[in-house]
């Protein structure tokens, strides 16, 4: 399956601080992962939450378990010359080809 997946470079926010009543952002940090990225297919996009189905958005295939939205704070992926934020993640762990879907969708 490796043979499918192409490099891409994940950027992932660390928490930020509270010190002497000021907010210190956490720093940036580059993941490479290697990903199979395809877009949505017209059900799978009705199925996000309202305010994001017009955006643009891609399932992203990958061993490396990204982090959402839901999260302090989602990791983010230049795809084809824009930025997307990871919206949600399902593990697929069947010991046969492990993997993570993702999807991120355009900001």
């Amino acid at each position: 399956m490796s043979s499918f997946r192409k490099p891409f470079t994940i950027r992932r926010q660390s928490g930020g601080t509270r010190t002497d009543g000021h907010w210190i952002e956490g720093t940036e940090t580059e993941i490479d992962i290697l990903a199979s990225v395809q877009p949505l297919t017209p059900r799978e996009m009705e199925s996000l939450p309202e305010g994001r189905r017009t955006k643009q958005a891609f399932k992203i295939y990958t061993d490396t378990e990204l982090k959402t939205v839901e999260s302090q704070s989602p990791d983010h992926i230049t795809l084809y010359g824009d930025d997307f934020e990871v919206l949600s993640v399902a593990p697929y762990q069947s010991d046969v080809i492990n993997h993570f879907k993702a999807v991120a969708v355009k900001i």
